[in-house]
């Protein structure tokens, strides 16, 4: 973390974080099809990983010794040799799916609560995250009508997710992608508007 040493240095932090916020902002727009009132599986999921990387740096993974199935912090008391290690941080948290964390509460009741605090407290951090650049996204589009939002139509708006999907074709398709074909995208979005009109 930042260490902030006066008054104006809080404010240059401040007002650096905001356009750090904007860039990451205009980056989504342009590089991920239909942002902010749509996101595909895959790619909020890239995001989010960034997200946790992050949380992970502020918060780091722990290690606990596994004694009579209680969960120890380190810390708390001097490892002894053979005794059983784990280190719980993020990506041990997440390495489980749901199916296997919901067991977890039957099968290690007390390795699921260290584990579901970690998974609780990064996935509010990671949607707050996620909300700030969607509101930060709606504003750098929303025209000034008056002061109020000028809503798409249906049109423009597909039109929109249309156009920011064709340039991620192109971009995978570029590294090779076998299924991004810019050719059948192309005809895909033609049979899409002949449906509808």
């Amino acid at each position: 973390m930042d260490t902030i040493i006066s008054l104006r240095d809080l404010g240059y932090k401040q007002a650096q974080s905001a356009d750090t916020l904007e860039n990451a902002a205009r980056y989504a727009i342009d590089n991920i099809a239909g942002f902010p009132e749509a996101i595909m599986p895959e790619a909020k999921a890239e995001v989010v990983g960034g997200y946790r990387l992050r949380y992970a740096e502020n918060k780091p993974a722990k290690t606990f010794i596994v004694i009579d199935g209680n969960y120890l912090q380190e810390t708390d008391l001097k490892a002894k040799k053979g005794i059983e290690k784990v280190i719980i941080g993020v990506d041990y948290a997440f390495s489980f799916t749901s199916q296997e964390f919901g067991k977890l509460k039957n099968e290690n009741p007390a390795l699921h609560a260290i584990i579901g605090e970690v998974r609780n407290n990064a996935s509010t951090y990671c949607s707050n995250r996620f909300a700030e650049l969607v509101t930060r996204a709606k504003k750098l589009l929303a025209p000034r009508a008056g002061g109020k939002r000028q809503e798409l139509t249906f049109t423009e708006s597909m039109t929109k997710v249309f156009d920011a999907q064709e340039k991620s074709c192109k971009v995978k398709q570029a590294k090779g992608d076998q299924v991004a074909d810019i050719s059948k995208y192309k005809l895909a979005v033609q049979a899409f508007w002949s449906t509808m009109n």
